[in-house]
């Protein structure tokens, strides 16, 4: 009892010498902590998202191997973009994965997430359609599942239109991305479809609270800090039960 006491009332080390953190997460978390500038959550959505789309843009990454398309849907009353990315070459009616990005219901985007969905489709072989859901504040809790839901069934009925196996179907997601897979993968048992064979949350956000160890251990100059989270989550919404 004692340790445990102890553990929740001592400040975390510093980050350069947390032995919880490898060397490389060491070296990005310092040029992150010293680059300087406003907190994300002190400024406006749109700021904060050009924030993260040059932070991304600042670094070459490999995006060879895909074809790429864009598909505009109206499903259930939603109209939704998305992306389709194939291997590249590859022909005939592939297998399909959702993807739902991060960035905490606010920040992310196609082109933020696209180095991620680029290494899932090489790696599987398999075609990949983004979904991409209206963000918040432009929109509050449920409108972004929804439109989740809405294109995951489109693509179950539809594939065919943009050449994949929507009964040979996916869900992936990252982050808050992967909490909105957990929400369709439901919806989708509630309503009775459509089937998803595989369902993959990478890091999901699968807790609305900000009272825990985790948080006093990594909730400062790690990134995803206790405040930027909390701003997320209030622009999501403010109703605890939906929140659970």
């Amino acid at each position: 009892m004692s340790g445990t006491t102890s553990l929740q009332t001592e400040r975390p080390p510093e980050v350069a010498v947390d032995p919880r953190l490898s060397r490389g997460t060491k070296a990005f978390l310092e040029v992150l902590n010293s680059a300087g500038g406003p907190p994300l959550e002190t400024l406006p959505p749109p700021e904060a998202r050009e924030v993260l789309v040059n932070a991304q843009a600042s670094v070459q990454v490999d995006l060879s191997g895909i074809e790429e398309s864009e598909k505009t849907i109206t499903a259930d009353g939603h109209t939704i973009k998305l992306n389709v990315v194939r291997p590249a070459g590859v022909k005939g009616r592939l297998p399909v994965f959702i993807f739902i990005h991060g960035g905490g219901w606010v920040l992310g985007d196609y082109p933020t997430h696209k180095r991620m969905v680029r290494d899932l489709v090489v790696l599987s072989g398999m075609a990949a359609v983004f979904v991409n859901y209206t963000r918040t504040p432009d929109a509050k809790y449920p409108q972004a599942v929804n439109e989740i839901y809405a294109a995951t069934r489109w693509v179950a009925e539809h594939g065919g239109e943009i050449d994949v196996d929507g009964k040979n179907m996916a869900i992936v997601g990252n982050s808050v991305g992967g909490n909105m897979t957990a929400v369709t993968a439901l919806k989708a048992k509630e309503n009775g479809g459509p089937e998803i064979r595989l369902h993959i949350m990478m890091w999901p956000v699968t807790n609305a609270e900000f009272e825990t160890e985790s948080y006093r251990q990594f909730g400062e100059k790690r990134f995803l800090t206790a405040p930027l989270i909390k701003w997320m989550f209030d622009l999501y919404t403010t109703d605890p039960k939906e929140r659970q």
